[in-house]
C-alpha cells in the first residue's frame, strides 16, 4: 500500500498546486495562467486514477495494490472533477454535472492508459 498512498499522494499535491496557479493566476488578472490552471486541473481531476498509478510506480493491471489504487484514484478524481464542474457552473449543480464527472474520468482515464500502451508497443503494429 506504500506506492498506492505514495502515487495519491503525489497526485494529489500535483491537484493542489494547479488549484494554488489558478488562485494566483486569478489574482493577478494574468487571463492566460489561469486558463492553463485551470486546463491542469481538469486533466488532473479527471485523470487523477490513472496519474496515481504512475506516480505511485505502478501499471494498471498490475496487482492487488494496483486495482486499490486505481479504484480510490477513480472515486478521488470523480469528486475533484464534480467540484470543478460545479466552479464552472456558477457554483451551482446541475443534473449534467453529476453525469458528466463520471464519463470524464472514465474518458481521460482510458485515453490515458490507452497512449501509454500504445507508446510502449502493447499493441501490434502493422
Amino acid at each position: 500500500m506504500r506506492r498506492g498512498a505514495l502515487g495519491i499522494g503525489a497526485t494529489g499535491l500535483a491537484f493542489g498546486a494547479a488549484f494554488a496557479l489558478h488562485v494566483v493566476a486569478g489574482a493577478l488578472g494574468w487571463a492566460w495562467l489561469f486558463g492553463v490552471a485551470v486546463v491542469a486541473i481538469y486533466v488532473l481531476a479527471a485523470g487523477f486514477p490513472v496519474f496515481a498509478l504512475w506516480a505511485g510506480g505502478m501499471r494498471y493491471r498490475e496487482g492487488r495494490e494496483a486495482r486499490l489504487t486505481y479504484t480510490l484514484g477513480t472515486v478521488i478524481g470523480m469528486v475533484l472533477t464534480l467540484g470543478a464542474l460545479w466552479a464552472s457552473n456558477d457554483r451551482s449543480f446541475g443534473p449534467w454535472t453529476f453525469i458528466l464527472a463520471p464519463i470524464l474520468v472514465s474518458v481521460v482515464s482510458a485515453l490515458l492508459l490507452t497512449l501509454r500502451a500504445w507508446r510502449e508497443g502493447e499493441f501490434a503494429r502493422v
